[in-house]
């Protein structure tokens, strides 16, 4: 079964735009994929986001476990070095691309649409990149970034 992954970052928009493009996709599933679900953003925080998302018909589900790692945001000199950092982490912790894929597979195998959450708005200046072309790679499966607009950061 070929099957679509979604990913849309919240940088920059409003949680009505957010949901506006959620529910323009048809999204039935938002998987959080940040370490901490806590936001300064008005509406972005687990509890919020899951009400906000229950309203519209949206199933919300926290993923902490595929967060990208604090110490790596902290030991990093740059950016790329920490999204390198998390791509280098996710090869090595496969039991992390185990239970994603789980996850990601039984809403799939319900014909759920999933899409995957994160800050960053541009998908390449986010871990949630890499660990959604992690499971584009296991194969029979695409990404599609909704929005991706705005220049990802320089290194």
């Amino acid at each position: 079964m070929l099957s679509t992954l979604f990913t849309l970052g919240y940088q920059q928009r409003s949680l009505a735009e957010f949901l506006d493009l959620l529910q323009t996709a048809k999204i039935d599933v938002l998987v959080d994929v940040r370490a901490t679900a806590w936001s300064h953003k008005p509406g972005f925080s687990k509890g919020a986001l899951t009400r906000a998302l229950g309203e519209v018909g949206i199933e919300y589900v926290h993923a902490a476990f595929a967060g990208n790692p604090k110490r790596f945001r902290t030991e990093a000199s740059s950016h790329q070095e920490c999204l390198k950092k998390y791509g280098d982490y996710l090869s090595q912790r496969r039991d992390i691309v185990e239970t994603f894929d789980t996850l990601l597979v039984t809403h799939l195998s319900a014909s759920k649409r999933i899409c995957l959450t994160c800050f960053e708005r541009h998908p390449d200046d986010c871990h949630r990149a890499i660990l959604a072309d992690v499971w584009r790679r296991r194969g029979r499966r695409k990404v599609h970034h909704l929005a991706p607009d705005g220049a990802p950061r320089l290194p």
